[in-house]
């Protein structure tokens, strides 16, 4: 009786040591992102499904609606016609080859001409007091973001998750662009982008429209265009996480409803999301799982903060406690080091790892076999 005891006494004692190391209850999964496009020839969308399935990729993450979407049919309404006819052309081969098929959006960064006609007052607008209809941030004329906070934007975005919750087949909605846009750039892309960030600045700030200021300013009796420096006060940086935030679990739980796996692709790790884009992804409770970007070199750091930044991930999840998946986000290898990123992925206490994106491998098909080898040793 006693070594029975003392042998149930182990296999606890063992599971709360893998619990204390990180290791998550779920089987590790790979996954990857894909661009889709409406041009894509049948043999080559079958290639990429084919290919990932071999080696061991467990679901892809389709772009369906990105910076410049096409529009189909009657160019006055908001439907996002591309969008669909890009899943339902790839639904066959997912079911084909076994594989998770998630319609990946993008969400509050929206730039399609007609909506941008129909209701420029919807968009976020900077310190400066310039509305993101109407100028080009970063130089970039598809970097046009909705304000959480406006009357009408998130019955919109519910409509456009509903529209791609309809198709047959599709397993889950992934929202892309679920937060403001950068007040500060990662680090590593200010030279190449020309900017110096040494701190916040009004023209890359967001949002001080009128909805944002008074719905702010009857909560604090606060206007943050008064501030001195808008970014150090704790509850106007408050104010913008959760905005967001509400606006993703709204968007999440709607998913939810309509019988898809919900989840969001977000920045690399709870503090710099909060710092550079006003995101707390933390508290995206609605979320089955959460994929930070932990594309390092963006953030001039090495590989190994992956194993980093997905162990303050898996901190801050818990200490919330939100129960989402976290998968963690990053760039393809180009030197076939997959098994050291998964490992990496492992140890910070992921539950999976999704790769950007599948393009890659179409430039650098060797890197197939390197994936295979690296998925078959775990």
């Amino acid at each position: 009786m006693k070594k029975i005891t003392w042998f149930f006494l182990v296999l606890l004692l063992i599971g709360m040591t893998a619990t204390a190391c990180g290791q998550r209850e779920h089987p590790f999964k790979v996954y990857a992102w894909m661009s889709g496009k409406l041009d894509m020839p049948d043999d080559v969308l079958e290639n990429y499904f084919s290919q990932a399935a071999a080696a061991g990729i467990s679901g892809i993450y389709l772009e369906c609606h990105g910076g410049y979407p096409t529009l189909l049919g009657d160019t006055t309404a908001f439907r996002d016609s591309a969008a669909l006819v890009i899943l339902r052309r790839a639904v066959p081969y997912a079911k084909k080859y076994g594989l998770e098929l998630h319609a990946w959006m993008w969400t509050t960064n929206r730039c399609e001409a007609n909506l941008l006609d129909a209701h420029p007052e919807w968009y976020q607008t900077n310190g400066l007091g310039e509305s993101l209809a109407e100028i080009e941030m970063y130089g970039r004329k598809h970097y046009r973001f909705l304000c959480p906070n406006h009357e009408g934007v998130t019955e919109y975005l519910k409509d456009r998750v509903h529209e791609l919750a309809e198709i047959e087949g599709l397993d889950g909605i992934h929202l892309d662009f679920i937060r403001y846009p950068d007040a500060i750039l990662p680090y590593g892309l200010h030279a190449s982008r020309g900017v110096v960030q040494d701190k916040v600045y009004p023209q890359w700030d967001c949002c001080y429209c009128e909805e944002c200021r008074a719905k702010f300013q009857a909560q604090t009796g606060i206007d943050p265009l008064q501030l001195e420096d808008p970014s150090a006060c704790e509850e106007w940086m408050q104010f913008r996480w959760d905005s967001m935030a509400q606006l993703a679990d709204a968007l999440l739980e709607e998913i939810r409803s309509c019988g898809k796996t919900a989840s969001a692709a977000v920045f690399a790790s709870p503090e710099e999301s909060r710092k550079l884009v006003r995101q707390d992804w933390p508290q995206f409770r609605h979320a089955d799982a959460l994929l930070p970007m932990i594309y390092y070199p963006y953030y001039d750091k090495t590989e190994e903060w992956i194993e980093t930044a997905v162990r303050e991930g898996v901190t801050e999840l818990s200490a919330a406690g939100n129960p989402a998946r976290l998968y963690a986000g990053v760039l393809v290898p180009r030197d076939g080091g997959f098994a050291r990123c998964i490992q990496l992925a492992r140890d910070g206490g992921a539950d999976g790892i999704c790769f950007f994106s599948l393009e890659a491998f179409s430039r650098h098909p060797e890197l197939w076999d390197a994936l295979r080898t690296a998925v078959d040793s775990i």
